[in-house]
């Protein structure tokens, strides 16, 4: 619970105040990190007011707390360049939305602000973090496994870090955009709304560039901190496409149109989108604009810069032709990720970021059992979504309170549970352990390996553990060798007995799971009791 994390954090030292539910913005009326505090009386008040407040920590001195933020792959990649000049040990390790929070004891050559390298921020004195289990735009933020330490020291700043000025913005910028600006300018860098982030940015880089034909450098520096004022912040990763973008075109040909922000928008996308977002995120509310709009996608279609969808109207998709390469040799080699099963599967098949698992029983084999169990086995550890197609509210509640016996109370439970039966591809929450209870293949079986592979691409560094129905005795389920392309393990099961039909990354290596099964009975409705050993099939 929420309340339970600001109190440890505050026992800590760390002086914490609430945030919006799902947002990192304060609570309206407050005085955000003003208000942040120790004092437990102050927080279980906030807490207890609403328990669904996300938790903010102020950083600097006053919580003995400096923190790198680091942005996605780019700021992974700035990182690796000066990761030499941290400490060796591990320091404690949050795991964001889009990146990860790196937790130091303070340092005061450190300031706090953005874009010091692409994609690393600072948060120290004046600033402060979004906490753990906080959730932002339905994705949780957590503790790396095994990294739940107070932070080390960090007792030298990097020079890039102390190269800058405060948020990363020489301040005499600021008169050579706003002193006689057009008015939009001076409304638009007061930070604008997600519907107009992407529009107003490439606005914003290409009056820097063309009318006053600044450098890179210094209009990055200038729209840093106007991607922070926005709300949500615009990442710094797509800031620096936008730039990158107007910065193609030569001064006199900077007047953005309307075709280009739109191949902008679509450069930026993943998956599949309709119109209807589009216009939402261009602010196209009139009919001539959109129906310019409609023109732009013919022509982006023939192209072949987008796609459209065969059977669903107004979706469209990025085709996106670049690769990206597997930097194998500098991997993090035996990097699995701590799943734990009923009945130790765990032990005989390993599972890695990206992977999918299919669990094929039959009917009152146990499946949704198998399910919650994983649930309770893993929560506390993983963010945990819960795709359900055939519970209610008042039942999967019921079937939660059988686990009261292991002492895990109703309230207890924190993973998110959602109603749905179709598309899950387009819900899955990516980097987080998604469980699908159950893909119904009702028509058109053989599209099961469609289905899964849709599901893979949408999972990022994250699992899916999919339950499919399957016949009594037969070994597959419904899709039969097409649902067996994708997963790296797939489990049979039948009533009292479940096998290892398929495990691609074997624990031991001189141990083959495939055709292992191990026999059990289910107590109490949600215990799984092996009655045998895990054998071969003879």
């Amino acid at each position: 619970m929420m309340i339970d994390a600001a109190l440890r954090y505050a026992e800590r030292g760390w002086k914490v105040f609430p945030l919006a539910y799902g947002s990192k913005k304060p609570t309206e009326g407050s005085r955000g990190l003003h208000d942040a505090t120790t004092n437990k009386q102050q927080i279980s008040e906030w807490w207890q007011t609403d328990p669904t407040l996300n938790i903010g920590i102020a950083t600097g001195q006053e919580s003995n707390l400096t923190v790198i933020d680091i942005d996605g792959q780019t700021g992974l990649d700035s990182y690796a360049t000066i990761v030499s000049q941290f400490p060796k040990q591990q320091t404690r390790v949050v795991k964001t939305p889009k990146g990860h929070h790196l937790y130091f004891q303070y340092n005061e050559e450190f300031h706090t602000g953005a874009g010091f390298l692409d994609g690393l921020d600072v948060r120290t004195n004046g600033g402060y973090v979004v906490a753990p289990p906080s959730m932002v735009n339905d994705q949780q933020y957590y503790v790396v496994k095994n990294r739940d330490i107070n932070p080390i020291p960090i007792s030298v700043a990097p020079d890039v870090f102390k190269s800058h000025s405060r948020n990363g913005v020489n301040p005499g910028l600021q008169p050579a955009l706003t002193d006689n600006a057009d008015g939009w300018i001076v409304e638009a860098l007061k930070g604008v709304g997600e519907g107009k982030r992407n529009y107003t940015a490439t606005r914003l880089a290409g009056y820097l560039h063309g009318n006053l034909n600044l450098s890179r450098d210094i209009i990055r520096g200038f729209l840093v901190p106007w991607a922070d004022r926005c709300t949500p912040p615009y990442s710094i990763r797509e800031l620096d496409q936008t730039i990158n973008a107007v910065m193609q075109y030569e001064v006199q040909e900077t007047k953005i149109n309307l075709a280009e922000s739109v191949k902008e928008w679509v450069m930026k996308t993943s998956g599949w989108w309709t119109t209807d977002e589009l216009d939402k995120e261009m602010d196209l509310r009139d009919s001539k604009a959109r129906a310019n709009r409609s023109k732009i996608l013919e022509r982006l279609k023939a192209q072949g810069v987008v796609e459209q969808h065969q059977t669903v109207n107004k979706r469209f998709r990025y085709r996106s032709t670049q690769v990206e390469g597997l930097n194998y040799k500098q991997s993090v080699r035996g990097s699995v990720l701590d799943i734990q099963w009923p009945m130790g599967v765990e032990k005989y098949v390993n599972l890695y970021e990206g992977n999918i698992v299919v669990v094929a029983g039959s009917p009152n084999s146990g499946k949704t059992a198998m399910m919650l169990n994983l649930i309770h086995l893993n929560q506390d550890r993983f963010p945990v979504y819960y795709f359900c197609s055939e519970m209610g509210e008042t039942e999967l509640g019921d079937r939660l309170s059988y686990f009261e016996q292991e002492g895990r109370q109703l309230e207890d439970w924190t993973f998110e549970a959602i109603n749905r039966a179709t598309n899950f591809a387009d819900v899955i929450r990516p980097d987080c352990i998604n469980i699908i209870d159950f893909l119904e293949l009702t028509q058109d079986i053989y599209l099961v390996n469609q289905y899964l592979t849709a599901i893979t691409h949408a999972i990022g560094k994250g699992v899916a553990i999919i339950a499919i129905q399957k016949k009594v005795g037969a070994s597959l389920g419904r899709g039969q060798e097409f649902s067996l392309e994708k997963p790296r393990l797939y489990l049979s099961m039948d009533t009292n007995r479940l096998t290892i039909l398929k495990g691609k990354n074997w624990t031991q290596r001189n141990l083959n799971p495939n055709g292992l099964f191990i026999n059990y009975r289910i107590e109490d409705g949600y215990r799984f009791v092996p009655t045998s050993d895990w054998n071969w099939a003879s």
